[in-house]
């Protein structure tokens, strides 16, 4: 609050679920400090600021927001369970009664009780192209559920999320954990998730050939490090750098030679297959906050949001705080708050997406 200099309208809370236990207390103590009735966020694995990384254990993380050009809407959808595609239409009436600008929409869905692909297509027919960013909320596998935070609230199998309306410019930049380790190859016979040719050969055949004698022993781990890269858009069908989404290889049945995955596969669509390696997503993270920087033109970031895999930090790089410090290395000091999240969500060309394996970073700033 110090740093505010003023009352807060908007405070953004992302806390490990230790600190929800006296839930009460929490959002007391929030709103008697930063005199706000605008209180957002969720349960997290880990928490991160400017200052650090907190990527598992208990931890907490709050930004008390103000702003003359930019109006905040917190909500809570519930329930979420089996209504995933409803939210858009609910969300319909707040988006088309915001004031005129500049729009961007934080959420912070249950990841136990979603099904991300069907919300981000809900969304998409009721509110046309409205960039989404966030994460599905995590926890410690402790408590078996997540919570989402809006106002007095805290609340399970919900979505809480955060419309931001105004003059503002936001630049959104998605980094990749996992980079191709083949060239594009083609889907010859495939069918709902399952691929059974690649290149006209059985698709096992060709993922053995990918991982090696040495993975191939052993399939569990192999799947933990190798994974598949879709098209971002079908209609593109390019699997070329910022093209592709990562899917996980969710199945495989090495006699009858198929793969499955956790997304749906077309003949004739582009492929890649990927490698989880921190090396590898250290400098695609550099070349993302170049090009997040070039973006900028000098300007300096308002606030920052920053939404990291839980399968990155430390489990990526065996080190922790990689990513904040390459953020500030890069982008210098400024406002910055984020989780590590169950999933990731973020825009790619004029969609928005269910990411896997991703740093989804949000840069807000004053337009030039």
């Amino acid at each position: 609050m110090g740093q505010l200099g003023c009352a807060a309208d908007t405070v953004l809370v992302f806390a490990a679920v230790e600190h929800l236990q006296n839930e009460r207390g929490l959002l007391a103590d929030l709103q008697q400090i930063t005199m706000a009735e605008k209180i957002v966020g969720c349960s997290a694995l880990g928490v991160l600021t400017g200052q650090g990384e907190i990527d598992a254990g208990p931890g907490i993380a709050v930004a008390a927001l103000s702003s003359d050009t930019i109006t905040t809407d917190p909500f809570l959808y519930r329930p979420l369970r089996d209504c995933d595609r409803r939210m858009g239409e609910w969300l319909a009436p707040r988006v088309g009664g915001a004031s005129s600008g500049n729009r961007l929409l934080a959420l912070f869905p249950d990841s136990y009780n979603t099904q991300p692909q069907a919300l981000i297509q809900g969304m998409e027919e009721s509110l046309g192209y409205l960039p989404v960013v966030g994460a599905g909320c995590s926890e410690n596998a402790g408590a078996g559920k997540t919570y989402q935070i809006c106002g007095s609230e805290i609340a399970t199998n919900a979505a809480a999320g955060l419309l931001l309306t105004g003059d503002f410019a936001a630049a959104i930049g998605i980094t990749q954990g996992c980079q191709p380790v083949t060239e594009p190859m083609v889907v010859t016979r495939g069918e709902n998730n399952l691929i059974f040719e690649i290149d006209h050969r059985p698709a096992f055949e060709v993922f053995a050939q990918v991982i090696g004698a040495p993975l191939l022993g052993n399939l569990r781990r192999a799947l933990a490090y190798v994974f598949i890269g879709v098209p971002a858009e079908r209609e593109k069908n390019s699997v070329a750098a910022g093209d592709y989404l990562v899917r996980n290889i969710i199945g495989i049945e090495p006699q009858k030679g198929i793969l499955a995955i956790g997304d749906e596969v077309w003949q004739g669509q582009r492929i890649v297959f990927t490698l989880r390696d921190g090396q590898r997503a250290r400098d695609d993270l550099t070349q993302m906050l170049e090009r997040q920087s070039a973006q900028l033109g000098g300007r300096k970031p308002g606030l920052g949001l920053y939404f990291d895999c839980c399968a990155r930090g430390p489990a990526l790089y065996g080190l922790p705080g990689i990513d904040t410090a390459y953020i500030r290395n890069v982008l210098g000091d400024f406002p910055l708050i984020g989780f590590f999240g169950n999933f990731e969500l973020g825009p790619s060309g004029g969609r928005n997406h269910l990411l896997a394996y991703t740093g989804v970073l949000v840069l807000i700033s004053a337009r030039e």
